[in-house]
């Protein structure tokens, strides 16, 4: 089943809470209280941003993370690719250090182009919702619909 892990759901939570706190330094306990979750997940995904370069740490007493960027810059793709790493929907479209396709029948293979396809929508989809659209509680169903439209062949 295709679906994100729940660190990536806990941070985008964590995301959403310091985008509405853009620029303010705010504790991992703060977060971990906003979003009901236990303070070790919290630290860890804060972490898992910092390192994918979507926050910033302060340390020492007064220390803290915040978001420093504006939220609409900052898409829903760069926050999943920074708390789960790389990724594709098909181990097709994944390519190794070397340049190589890492599945042995990527040539042959039959629904390569349609997953292909369908990788690309889904990629599209995510680039199209920044952090903004996540803290307004934006519209799903529009991002699709625009994804459809941009997707679609001349004079379809």
């Amino acid at each position: 089943m295709l679906k994100i892990s729940k660190l990536t759901d806990y941070g985008l939570l964590a995301s959403i809470y310091l985008a509405r706190h853009r620029g303010e330094k705010v504790s991992a306990r703060e977060v971990a209280e906003f979003c009901h979750l236990p303070i070790p997940a919290i630290s860890k995904v804060l972490k898992m941003l910092l390192e994918g370069g979507v926050i910033t740490s302060f340390r020492g007493s007064g220390g803290g993370y915040s978001l420093e960027t504006d939220p609409e810059s900052i898409t829903l793709a760069k926050l999943i690719e920074a708390l789960e790493g790389p990724w594709e929907l098909v181990e097709c479209e994944v390519i190794d250090d070397a340049g190589h396709a890492v599945c042995g029948i990527r040539q042959a293979c039959p629904s390569r182009s349609f997953m292909f396809g369908i990788n690309r929508v889904i990629k599209h989809a995510f680039e199209q919702v920044t952090l903004g659209d996540l803290v307004r509680g934006g519209q799903p169903a529009l991002v699709l619909a625009q994804t459809q439209r941009q997707l679609q062949p001349t004079g379809a």
